[in-house]
Order: structure tokens, then C-alpha cells, then sequence
């Protein structure tokens, strides 16, 4: 198996390649961010995230491992597509798999052929695993799984899908947030009031300029 880091995004003017198509990425983002601003719950949130970028991808599956309670596990608890049932629910160790090192580096991982021992019931195939990294801290890994034998993601492909990641990464700090807002107090009653999400200015400002004009 061969590993590749890839540059993490940079939240000034994108650099996109000639010729590579944003719309599917900037269409998507929108419609996360008009989900987090209409209140969407985070699991909910979480597998559109997945689902989205298995479309983007155009790959059998997609999967979200987030942080166990145990601190040194990851533990995959969205996953869409073929043979999502198999991986769901699978614990890995932080420092002995290729979720944990993207996760523990944030920097996203393109593996050539999958044949992590710690996810052994996934088939062969490229994958590619993704930070959900606000910048200030990483909230699990997103990763998309190309069919057996298929070609490693291409470089374009690679850098639609980090940037999609990142941007994705702020929504799902904006939905924690929001939920943190209305958590019940120790009376149990919650805050009804809670403050309306509010989508960054950074992330806004990255739509704008990407966004296909006519």
C-alpha cells in the first residue's frame, strides 16, 4: 500500500486548475450550509456531508469516523452507500490506522490500494481520507472508497474533495455549537432563545468567489 499526504487547503483566493469544474462543490456547500442555518440536528448533517461527497466522488461509499469517548479510538459512525452496514459502527485505534494518522496529522491521506489491518472488511480500492479540520481543531475524518481496482483520485478530484472537507468542517463546528446553545441547563430545561446559526464570513466569502457565473 502506498500512503500520500496531501497540501492542506488555504483558505485565501482558491487555486483551482484550469478547466476544473466547482459547481458540484460550491452547489453542495450551499446546500449544507442552508441545512445548518434551517437547524439541522448533527447526525443528520453528518450523513448528508457523506452523502454529498460520495456524489461529488462518484464513488460506492462514503464514511465519517468521529472521536470515541475513550480519546484514543475513532469510531466510524456514518457511512453511505455499498456496504455501508460493514463498516459502521468499527473502532480504530488513533495511532495504528490511516483515519487515525489523518485525523492526528490533519492532513488528508490518498491511499493507493486499502489494506489497513484495521479496516480489514473494506474491499480493495483507492481511498482517500479527509480532516474535518476547522483550523483550530479537527472534528473526525471524512473518507470516500473508490471501486476495487479503480485508479487513485486524481489530483483535481483530491483538491475538490479537501476543500469540500474543509468547508464542511465549519459547518460541523456551527451545528455543535448551535447544539451546545439549546443544551438542557442543570435543570433540565433547555435555552429556547438560542441564538440563530450564522454561517462564517469566510466560508460565505469562498462561495461568492467560487460560484460558476454566466
Amino acid at each position: 500500500m502506498t500512503v500520500d499526504d496531501l497540501p492542506a487547503p488555504s483558505w485565501g483566493a482558491p487555486e483551482v486548475s484550469r478547466g476544473a469544474d466547482n459547481s458540484p462543490r460550491v452547489a453542495a456547500s450551499f446546500d449544507l450550509m442552508a441545512a445548518v442555518l434551517d437547524g439541522i440536528e448533527l447526525p443528520d448533517l453528518l450523513t448528508r456531508v457523506a452523502e454529498r461527497a460520495r456524489a461529488m466522488a462518484g464513488v460506492p461509499l462514503a464514511f465519517i469516523a468521529l472521536p470515541a469517548e475513550d480519546a484514543v479510538t475513532l469510531r466510524i459512525d456514518i457511512a453511505v452507500g455499498a456496504d455501508s452496514d460493514r463498516v459502521r459502527g468499527l473502532t480504530v485505534r488513533r495511532g495504528r490506522s490511516m483515519l487515525g494518522r489523518a485525523f492526528s496529522s490533519r492532513r488528508a491521506l490518498s491511499a493507493r490500494i486499502v489494506a489497513d489491518q484495521t479496516l480489514s472488511t473494506l474491499p480493495a480500492g483507492p481511498i482517500l481520507i479527509l480532516p474535518l479540520d476547522t483550523g483550530e481543531a479537527t472534528r473526525g475524518v471524512l473518507a470516500v472508497l473508490g471501486r476495487p481496482g479503480a485508479e487513485p483520485f486524481s489530483p483535481s478530484a483530491a483538491h475538490q474533495l479537501l476543500l469540500f472537507a474543509d468547508t464542511c468542517a465549519r459547518f460541523v463546528q456551527l451545528a455543535e455549537d448551535r447544539r451546545a446553545a439549546v443544551r438542557p441547563g442543570p435543570g433540565g430545561r433547555g435555552d429556547r432563545h438560542a441564538p440563530p446559526a450564522v454561517a462564517p464570513a469566510d466560508v460565505t466569502d469562498h462561495f461568492v468567489r467560487d460560484w460558476p457565473r454566466g
